[in-house]
């Protein structure tokens, strides 16, 4: 949390969440609330393609396991995303990528559930276990914090520099 600039945060955490994880892939799925819709704006991937193919993406926040994390507040594992009728599969489709197992956890903050995080494809055995899980689900707390510290600081910087801007044109104004 003592890291306030959120691209440098949170790409860091997604490529130890890989790494802890054994997985292919990790994401954050924050949600646009003017448009209800995820985004990826940072993902730890094998693929770079599916990477960059992922931070294009966007799709409505009622989708998906995301969505249904979202909606209920509880993190998800499921074993096998293709027999689980919340698997939003457009994104496989849109990036290649073959999702077969998934961990996913709210991202909760005091002004409500910002995002999700998700791993996908465990690499060293056949999927997660309700200990990864259980982790993943404490991660995102930190992880939520850090993004809400991350966005209250850049709100903060915004608005320090709208005040400088103002302080000047009044000044500049008065010596007129």
């Amino acid at each position: 949390a003592a890291r306030l600039e959120i691209d440098e945060l949170v790409s860091l955490v997604m490529s130890k969440c890989r790494d802890v994880f054994d997985a292919e892939g990790a994401a954050v799925l924050l949600l646009d609330l003017d448009r209800h819709e995820f985004y990826f704006p940072y993902v730890a991937e094998d693929d770079p393609d599916v990477a960059g193919s992922l931070a294009r993406v966007r799709f409505p926040a009622h989708e998906g396991i995301a969505g249904a994390v979202l909606e209920s507040g509880q993190a998800l594992r499921i074993d096998d995303v293709a027999t689980d009728p919340r698997f939003y599969p457009d994104i496989d489709r849109f990036t290649g990528l073959t999702t077969r197992n998934v961990l996913s956890a709210p991202l909760p903050t005091h002004r409500g559930v910002v995002g999700v995080i998700e791993v996908v494809n465990r690499r060293s055995a056949p999927s997660f276990t309700s200990a990864d899980l259980a982790l993943l689900t404490a991660l995102a707390g930190s992880i939520a914090v850090a993004i809400e510290n991350a966005r209250l600081w850049g709100e903060m910087k915004a608005s320090a520099d709208q005040l400088r801007a103002r302080r000047r044109r009044q000044g500049w104004a008065r010596a007129v």
